[in-house]
C-alpha cells in the first residue's frame, strides 16, 4: 500500500507530506483547491508523461516521492519480473524528479532506474481510475484488453500473437516469391532453351576455325587437291616409289650396316627416325586436305555452310565466340539449379505457412476459450455490482463475434479470432447495444465502478485511486458507491477524490484539500480531519457557502451512518 507521499514544487504545491493508512481514504475540497494536482503528482510518480509547465513557477525542479509497504506476494512476483525488489523491510521507495530543462531522474530504493522501470512498478502498485478511463470504456478497442486482463488470458494472447506474427511473416515472404514466380518461370524457360540448343549443337572450342579452313579448301577445289597430293606423294607414298619417306628408310637401313665403322650411326638413325615421323605427319595432314576435295565438294560445302550458320546464330544469342557460348551454357545450367532451388523454397514455404496458420488457429482456439470463460465470469461479476448500484434493469453483456472466410473458418486477426465488445441492455426486452450508444454519464460511472470492483476482486491491486467516480450520481446511489468502495478497502487500499458527501462519509480517513495565499502566491494544503472537522466538511459539501445547524445535523447523521458500513 501507499504509506507516504512527498510532493515538492508541483504547480501551486510548495511542499506537501502526506501519510496514509489502510482502508478507504477520501479527499475532498473546493474546486481549484488542488485535488487534481495531487492526483497528477501521483501519476507523475507512476511514470506518466509530465510537462515541464507543471514545475512551480520560479523553481528549478519538481519532485514526487512515494513509499510503499506491505507488498503482497502477487505484486512481489510481478515486480521481480521487472527486476524490482523491495528492501529488507519489504518496502519500495519510488522517486521522480523533473527539471526545468525537461530531464527526468527516477529512482527505486535509491537506485537510478529508467522511466520505463518506474512506470512498470507504478502499474503494479497503484491502479488509477478517472474520467479518462470512463471514456475509454466507450472504445471497443479497450474491451478486448480489459477482458484479457480479467480472464488472465495475456499468456494465451502472447502465444497466439507469436504464432500469428510468424504466419504473417511467412505469408509476406510467400507473396514475394509468388510475385517473382512469373519472372522465375520466364528465366527457367530461357535457360532451358539455351542449354537444349547449345547441347544439341555439340560445339567444340576450335570448331569454327576448322570449319573455315575446310570451307576454304572446298572452295579452291582442284588446285588445292593437286597440291596436297603432290605433298603426300613426295613425302610419303606414291605408285612409283621413291618418296622421301622411302628414301629415308633406305638410308636408315644402310646406317645400321655402318654401325661398326661409323660411331655416330646410332645418333643418325635416331634423327632419321624423327624425320620420317615428321614427314608421315605432314603427309597425312596433306592427305586429309586432298580427301576433303574428293567426293562431292558442293554437298560438303553446303553442309559446312549450314554448320557455320548454326554457329553464327548461337553467337548472336549467347556470345561472340564458341568459348563464350559454352561458358553461357555452363552458367545457364548453374542458374537452372538455383531456380529449381527457388521452386523448392516455394514448396517448403507453403508447407511452413500451412503449419503456421494451423498453429495460429490452435492458439486462437485456446485464446477464444479463455475469453469465453472470462466473459461469463465478468458478466456475472459486473451485473451483480450493477444491481447493487441501483441499475437493476441494466444488463451487461460481453459479445464475442467471429468473422469467417469463404471456407467457413474463423479469420485470423492480430488480436485473435474474436471481436470483443461490451454491450448493455438498459431495459427488459430491449436488445443489447454498445455502451456508447445508450449509457448516460451516471450509468457510465457506475458501469466503470462495477468493472473496477470486479477487477479489484480478481487482480488484488495493492492500491486503487478513484477520481470523481461519483460524477453524475447523487443520493442513495452515491451512498452505495461509498459503501462499495469501503467494502473493497478491506483487501485493497482505496483512495477517492469526491464531491459527494455520501461517498466521503464512508471513508475510514478523510483529507481536506484547501488553497491559501502566501506572499501573493497560492499554495495547497492538505490536512487529515477529525470527527468534528469531518462533519463541517460534509456540511459544506451538502449546504454550500452557508452551513446551518440543520445541515450539520444531517452531516453528523450521514457520517455516523457511513461509518457503520
Amino acid at each position: 500500500m501507499l504509506t507516504s507521499l512527498h510532493i515538492e514544487n508541483v504547480a501551486v504545491i510548495k511542499t506537501l507530506n502526506l501519510d496514509f493508512s489502510k482502508g478507504f481514504t477520501v479527499l475532498t475540497g473546493e474546486t481549484g483547491a488542488g485535488k487534481s494536482i495531487i492526483l497528477g503528482s501521483v501519476r507523475m510518480l507512476l511514470g506518466a508523461r509530465t510537462d515541464r509547465d507543471s514545475i512551480r513557477t520560479g523553481e528549478e525542479k519538481a519532485t514526487v516521492e512515494g513509499l510503499f509497504s506491505e507488498i503482497d506476494d502477487r505484486s512481489r512476483a510481478l515486480l521481480n519480473e521487472s527486476g524490482i525488489a523491495p528492501d529488507e523491510n519489504g518496502e519500495l521507495l519510488l522517486l521522480r524528479t523533473l527539471t526545468a530543462e525537461g530531464r527526468n531522474t527516477c529512482k527505486i530504493n535509491g537506485r537510478a532506474v529508467p522511466l520505463s522501470t518506474l512506470k512498470a512498478a507504478g502499474q503494479i502498485l497503484i491502479g488509477i481510475h478517472g474520467q479518462h478511463d470512463t471514456q475509454l470504456l466507450l472504445s471497443e478497442d479497450t474491451h478486448r484488453v480489459l477482458l484479457d486482463r480479467y480472464g488472465r488470458c495475456e499468456e494465451a494472447f502472447s502465444a497466439y500473437r507469436e504464432a500469428y506474427s510468424e504466419s504473417v511473416r511467412l505469408k509476406s515472404r510467400l507473396e514475394e516469391l509468388l510475385k517473382e514466380e512469373r519472372f522465375r518461370i520466364e528465366r527457367t524457360k530461357k535457360y532451358k532453351t539455351a542449354v537444349k540448343e547449345i547441347a544439341a549443337a555439340n560445339l567444340k572450342p576450335d570448331e569454327e576455325e576448322l570449319l573455315e579452313q575446310r570451307k576454304k579448301i572446298l572452295r579452291d577445289g582442284e588446285k588445292l587437291r593437286k597440291q596436297a597430293k603432290i605433298v603426300y606423294r613426295a613425302l610419303y607414298k606414291n605408285e612409283k616409289g621413291g618418296s622421301a619417306y622411302d628414301l629415308l628408310e633406305i638410308a636408315q637401313t644402310a646406317l645400321e650396316q655402318l654401325s661398326e665403322v661409323l660411331p655416330e650411326s646410332e645418333e643418325y638413325i635416331s634423327r632419321l627416325t624423327g624425320f620420317r615421323l615428321e614427314m608421315e605427319e605432314i603427309a597425312k595432314s596433306a592427305g586429309e586436305v586432298a580427301s576433303i576435295a574428293d567426293g562431292n565438294p558442293a554437298e560438303e560445302l553446303n553442309r559446312l555452310e549450314d554448320r557455320l550458320d548454326l554457329v553464327k546464330a548461337l553467337k548472336k544469342k549467347y556470345g561472340s565466340t564458341i568459348e563464350e557460348i559454352l561458358a553461357y551454357e555452363a552458367e545457364a545450367k548453374n542458374q537452372l539449379i538455383e531456380l529449381s532451388g527457388r521452386e523448392e523454397e516455394l514448396r517448403l514455404l507453403k508447407e511452413r505457412l500451412e503449419k503456421a496458420v494451423l498453429l495460429s488457429r490452435e492458439k486462437g482456439e485456446v485464446l477464444s476459450n479463455c475469453r469465453k470463460k472470462a466473459a461469463q465470469q465478468l458478466e456475472k461479476a459486473v451485473n451483480d455490482q450493477l444491481r447493487y448500484l441501483d441499475l437493476e434493469k441494466v444488463v451487461f453483456l460481453v459479445q464475442s463475434e467471429k468473422e469467417y472466410t469463404e471456407n467457413g473458418v474463423p479469420k485470423l486477426t492480430p488480436n485473435g479470432m474474436d471481436d470483443i465488445s461490451f454491450l448493455i441492455s438498459s431495459n427488459p426486452g430491449e436488445p443489447p447495444k454498445p455502451i456508447a450508444d445508450i449509457a448516460s454519464g451516471g450509468e457510465l460511472s457506475r458501469i466503470m465502478l462495477a468493472l473496477k470492483v470486479a477487477f479489484a476482486d480478481k487482480e488484488s491491486t495493492p492500491s486503487l485511486i478513484f477520481d470523481e467516480i461519483d460524477t453524475g450520481i447523487s443520493g442513495k446511489t452515491s451512498q452505495k458507491i461509498g459503501m462499495k468502495l469501503r467494502e473493497i478497502s478491506a483487501y485493497t487500499q482505496v483512495f477517492c477524490v469526491t464531491h459527494s458527501a455520501q461517498v466521503a462519509a464512508c471513508g475510514h480517513h478523510h483529507f481536506k484539500i484547501s488553497k491559501y495565499e502566501v506572499d501573493g502566491r497560492n499554495r495547497t494544503a492538505v490536512e487529515e480531519l477529525g470527527e468534528a472537522d469531518r462533519i463541517e466538511e460534509l456540511a459544506r459539501i451538502m449546504g454550500g457557502i452557508h452551513t446551518s445547524d440543520t445541515v450539520r445535523a444531517g452531516a453528523r447523521e450521514l457520517l455516523a451512518e457511513g461509518q457503520k458500513c
